[in-house]
């Protein structure tokens, strides 16, 4: 009964987090400085939105991780499934709202006559991200795998 309710617990912080904060978000960040960040190519509106939906994703998947055993299959894959869209989700972080940027995002900035371009190469970080969700991967199966050892019967192999 507690991970049910640990469960609820999680999925309401992130729902606040990752649904909640950036829908209102933009009603606080001042109009000029709007302008300024569309004008320098960056969508914040799509940028917002894509937080949005892997955030009510990622809620949706945590309560219904809660709510079944974890030893079933469906654990398993909403596990590996949650991993997956974190990774996405530093990929967006980390590629200033573009997911094929994986990490690499470029802008261009003009402020009294003078035109910057900024260029941000955090490449590294999403690799280093990649290599971590895959270990993550790895341990999720293999504690799933050890909790389905554990519940057999004596004498008996887990399938």
């Amino acid at each position: 009964m507690a991970s049910k309710i640990n469960a609820v617990i999680s999925t309401i912080i992130t729902l606040i987090l990752f649904v909640g904060i950036p829908y209102i978000l933009p009603s606080y960040i001042p109009p000029y400085l709007i302008a300024q960040i569309e004008q320098s190519g960056f969508d914040l509106a799509s940028f917002i939105d894509q937080i949005m939906i892997i955030g009510a994703l990622t809620a949706t998947m945590t309560l219904v991780g809660g709510l079944v055993s974890p030893t079933s299959l469906i654990a398993l894959l909403i596990k590996v499934a949650q991993a997956g869209f974190s990774l996405v989700l530093i990929a967006i972080f980390l590629g200033v709202g573009n997911i094929m940027n994986l990490g690499l995002a470029q802008f261009d900035v003009a402020m009294e006559g003078v035109q910057s371009n900024i260029i941000l190469d955090l490449r590294v970080f999403v690799y280093v991200s990649i290599g971590t969700i895959l270990l993550k991967v790895l341990q999720v199966y293999l504690e799933w795998k050890e909790a389905r050892v554990e519940i057999a019967p004596p004498g008996r192999i887990a399938p």
